[in-house]
Formats: structure tokens, sequence, C-alpha cells
């Protein structure tokens, strides 16, 4: 009797104790998977050497302890070691997953496996379904063992197909981060902060000179590209101006994002950051993957310039006996300060130089690249060379003495055009030098260079006559 009220008690309690046990056992709770949709804010940061700093912040629920978040639409291209997550819990693991779902890739994880082979019959118009198991693949023929034979089969062509069972873990059809958290106690919005491959961008300048050559119009246009798998949509865009070495370290980088987020102007102005410039642009803009845009960046109309003409050449201590027909390299120049019109940094890019005619139709007149440049600082572009106007030089002298050499040059400078010309000579030494004898007014630039400059009438010719002695080297 007390045998069976033993039983009969026990058998009331185990449920309850089995639903207690239960309850106190954690449940793997189901994957979280977040992408674009739950996106709350963005902003990329792009560098010149195809470099991108990601700021993205999406919006998750609440994350049971050791529960697996994926978070989808990230780059493609993301350098998985610079990854930070803020506002989702202690991190204890996280990866990149981007094993994407293909024919090949799947082959490949089946290899070993069973997997079914559908082949439809053109003829009868129906399809057989049978068993095998894939030995090997290389992408084109698969080797399988069907119906206790070893078969060939054609991956690509029409009539056969492969059936996979269900795809394998890992595999996905596009990338994201997979991260386990030790759980938040309610919804949070996660900060995603990490560096990717695939995002870059350059500057193009558009110069108008005006006919006297003493004026320009400058027009700034940022390129921005993005290779990176993924669309940027309505995202705050940031171009860092500036050769960057390494990436920065996590603490550096975290304090540069609460600065582009917080410090930048929003009309465009560039901004002074870490030895750097920092530009935002003034609207929020999207772009996509594989897609190139131009925005306007940097704008005046009324810039000082100069138009000039330069020839360089080598003084060498040797005989030479050729005669060199040249022409000067058009330059144009501005400098860089408000007083002429600008002011302000300009990044590094191209410079394409355009010119009206008589008729008021721009007509391009040549191209140079400018380098990074501060404010009041000099620039000098290059775009061509001046059709007008020839220089013809040869040696007159070459004569050794004991401890050095005399040499001596003429140079013809001919203009046909209908306007007086002014051309900067340069004379490069590369040892110890002086002037014996000059026809024409120089100056002494440094322990290398001496440099006239010569006013060419119109349809006329001027002659620079020189000598030097050149110390021989001990």
């Amino acid at each position: 009797m007390f045998k069976l009220q033993t039983s009969v008690r026990l058998s009331a309690i185990m449920p309850a104790l089995i639903l207690t046990a239960l309850a106190s056992t954690p449940l793997l709770a189901t994957p979280l998977t977040v992408d674009s949709e739950k996106q709350k804010d963005l902003s990329i940061t792009l560098y010149n050497q195809n470099l991108g700093l990601v700021r993205d912040i999406r919006s998750l629920p609440r994350i049971n302890q050791g529960q697996t978040l994926y978070i989808r639409d990230v780059s493609h291209q993301i350098m998985s070691q610079t990854l930070q997550v803020e506002n989702a819990g202690k991190i204890l693991e996280q990866n990149f997953n981007n094993n994407l779902i293909s024919v090949y890739a799947l082959l490949n994880a089946y290899t070993g496996k069973t997997v079914q082979l559908a082949r439809f019959n053109s003829v009868s118009g129906s399809e057989t379904i049978s068993d095998a198991v894939l030995l090997s693949s290389d992408g084109k023929q698969a080797l399988v063992e069907h119906q206790g034979r070893i078969e060939t089969i054609p991956v690509n062509q029409q009539g056969w197909r492969f059936i996979f069972p269900s795809l394998p873990e890992g595999m996905q059809a596009r990338p994201s981060l997979e991260i386990r958290s030790a759980g938040t106690s309610q919804s949070s919005d996660a900060v995603l902060t990490y560096l990717t491959s695939g995002l870059s961008w350059q500057m193009d300048y558009a110069l108008v000179l005006n006919p006297e050559g003493d004026q320009l119009k400058l027009d700034g246009l940022a390129t921005l590209v993005n290779n990176t798998g993924v669309d940027f949509k309505n995202s705050k865009v940031l171009l860092m101006a500036g050769q960057v070495n390494q990436p920065p370290t996590p603490v550096v980088r975290q304090k540069t994002v609460m600065l582009m987020a917080e410090s930048m102007a929003d009309n465009g102005s560039p901004q002074a950051f870490q030895d750097y410039q920092l530009y935002k642009l003034p609207q929020r803009a999207s772009l996509l993957n594989g897609q190139t845009k131009q925005v306007s960046l940097i704008s005046a109309d009324k810039v000082a310039a100069e138009k000039s003409y330069h020839y360089a050449f080598q003084v060498y201590p040797s005989l030479d006996h050729q005669t060199y027909d040249q022409k000067p390299d058009i330059r144009i120049s501005f400098i860089n300060g408000q007083n002429e019109g600008l002011g302000f940094p300009l990044p590094a890019g191209t410079a394409r130089v355009f010119s009206p005619d008589s008729e008021g139709l721009r007509h391009f007149i040549g191209s140079a690249s400018i380098q990074n440049s501060s404010k009041d600082q000099k620039v000098n572009l290059p775009v061509g060379k001046a059709f007008d106007l020839t220089i013809k030089q040869q040696q007159t002298l070459f004569e050794k003495n004991y401890d050095s050499i005399l040499s001596g040059y003429e140079l013809q400078l001919s203009n046909s055009g209908d306007q007086v010309k002014q051309i900067e000579i340069t004379a490069n030494f590369h040892q110890d030098w002086k002037v014996t004898e000059s026809n024409q007014p120089y100056t002494r630039i440094n322990a290398s260079q001496l440099r006239w400059t010569i006013s060419v009438p119109t349809e006329g010719t001027t002659r620079l006559k020189f000598k030097t002695e050149l110390k021989n080297r001990t």
C-alpha cells in the first residue's frame, strides 16, 4: 500500500520537475538576421588609396545569451580585423562569412555525399530522378557513383541537373557578419565600424583660363567609386584628402568616426583633421555598387593666374657637337591664397585647362597633376609646349684646363607670334661652377641652378650667350 502511494506521488511530481528543469536550462535561440532594412544611419569616409571607413547603425531586438546574430548587406571586401561592434552586448565571437552559394561551391560541399540526379527526356517529355554519390567535380564534369557504376555527368549541360538535399551550413546567398553575443537586456541601436577595400575617390579639376592668361575659373569635381559589392544608400559621405600610410588603431578610428560625425560643417568646406583635410558632402548621397559618381566639391570664379614659358637644360663637363631645336613649356600658375581668389586646401587630382577662342568657344589646352596644395601654396601646371616659340641650343666652347673646364653656349630664342613673350631659361649644373661671361642678366637660384628671364619680340629673335667655368671634381 505504501509503495503504491509513493509511486502515485512520484508520477504526479515528475512533470513539474521536468518543467522546472527545462525552465532553468538555457534554450538555443533562433539566430537573428538583420539586413539593411534595419539600418538607422550610415556614414562612409572615402580615402584616395582604395580604402573606406564605414559606420553603420542597425536597430537590433533584444539578444539572448549566446544567440547568433547575422548582419547582412555589409561590404564584400570588409577588413574583418578592423571590425568594431558597439551596443550589441559583450561580443564573444565574430566572423565574416563569405562562403557564397554557387554550383561549384555546392558540388565541393557535397563531394562524397549522396545527391539526386535529374535527367529530362526531350522525346517523352518526362524527367527521371535517382540517387547518386558525388565523387568529384572540376566545375565542368562531375564524377558520380550511380546504380553501381561510375559515370561522368556534365555540370552545365541542358537536360541534366543536380538536386541537393539542403543548403550546407555556413553557405549563403550574400556575405554577412556572424556575431555571437553575451546578450542584451533590451533592444538597441548597434554601431558597426569597419575599414573596407573597394571605396576610393579622386579630384578632377576643370580650369577655364581667360584669353589674357591672367585669370581662371576653377571647378573641382570629386569622383567617388564603389566596388565593395554592396550599396550604400542615403549615406553621409566624407572625403579624406592626404596620404594615409597605415590604418589607424581602433582607439583612433573610433575618435575619427565621432569627429567626422560631429565636427564637420554642412557646407562642404574642408576641415583640418589629424594632418589631413576632411570634406563632407553638403547632402546625403547614395553610392551604389559598381557606380562612379561625380559631385561638385570646390568652386572659385576669379582666381589670379599667370601664364609663363620655361626651358631648362643641363650643363655637363663634356663636348657636345649637336644642335637642339626645342619648344619651351607652357606653365599655368596660381597661388592658393585668399587674396588671389582661393585660400582653402586643394586635394591632389588632375587639372584640365580650357580657354575660349575669339568667338567664345572653349578649347582644351592641356592638363597636369595638382599635388595636395595647402593654403598660400603656389600651384604650377605644365600644360604643354608653346607652338610659336622655338629655342635653338648649341655648345660654342669646350676647353680643358688643369683644374677646370671652360664651356660656352648660345641659345637662339625665336618668336613667330603676334605678342611679345618672356621665356624663363634655367641651366642646371652638377659640379662647382661660376659664370665668366653672359650677354643677358641672370640670377643664381641656388648652388646648382642659374636662371635668365628673356623677352622675345614679336616675330623676332633674341640670343643668349654665356660662358662658365666648371671645377673638376676631386
